[in-house]
């Protein structure tokens, strides 16, 4: 098994969510990857891997970019380094309530 020497990723340089990829304890100090650049981030949450987080402050109403595209639109303000998930976001693609029934 590979060993990283990052915390978590960002897809492309337009992202607005980071996504991690092992567990992140909220308030710990991570380190983010974009391409070749290694970034110092503070988490707020308790991420769970593969889950997003934010990277800078999100309003309600604001687009959620992930992979340089628009995945859905912000339905609370988002802090940076807090949880980005079906509880502050809604789909563009489906209602995410009803999807998770």
């Amino acid at each position: 098994m590979e060993k990283f020497d990052f915390d978590a990723i960002i897809l492309k340089p337009n992202d607005n969510v980071g996504t991690a990829i092992r567990p992140l304890k909220r308030y710990t100090e991570i380190i983010l990857k974009l391409k070749k650049q290694l970034i110092n981030f503070e988490i707020k949450d308790n991420i769970k891997l593969c889950h997003k987080f934010s990277l800078s402050k999100i309003r309600k109403g604001d687009k959620i970019i992930k992979y340089g595209e628009i995945i859905g639109v912000a339905i609370d303000d988002i802090q940076s380094g807090n949880l980005v998930h079906i509880h502050n976001i809604q789909s563009l693609h489906h209602n995410s309530k009803e999807f998770l029934g």
